[in-house]
C-alpha cells in the first residue's frame, strides 16, 4: 500500500530542508529520522507517565524482588567477620 504525502506548509519545507541540508540527506530521509525520534521519544514519555500513574514502575519491583530474595537468604554462618575476610585475632592474613 503505498500513501503519499504532499506538504503544502511552507514553513515546514524551510525546516525539511535545512534539517536535510545539515544531515547531508534527502528531505525525504531525514524527515523520516526526525519522526522517528520524535515517535521514540513521545512513547517513552507515555510509558513514564504510566509508570508514575501505576505508582511503582518495573525497575522498582525489580529491585524489590532482589531485596526479598536477598533478605531470604540464611545468614546462620559461624564464621567471625575476621574469618569471612581471612584474618587471624592479631589482624594478619591467614591466607
Amino acid at each position: 500500500m503505498s500513501t503519499s504525502l504532499n506538504i503544502k506548509n511552507k514553513d515546514y519545507v524551510e525546516t525539511a530542508k535545512e534539517l536535510a541540508a545539515i544531515t547531508g540527506e534527502s528531505i525525504t530521509s531525514s524527515g523520516l529520522v526526525a519522526l522517528k525520534r520524535e515517535l521514540l521519544r513521545q512513547k517513552s514519555i507515555k510509558r513514564l507517565i504510566q509508570r508514575t500513574a501505576s505508582g511503582e514502575d518495573a525497575t522498582m519491583a525489580a529491585i524489590r524482588e532482589i531485596q526479598r530474595r536477598y533478605a531470604a537468604i540464611p545468614t546462620s554462618s559461624t564464621l567471625s567477620d575476621d574469618d569471612v575476610l581471612g584474618y587471624d585475632d592479631f589482624g594478619a592474613p591467614t591466607r
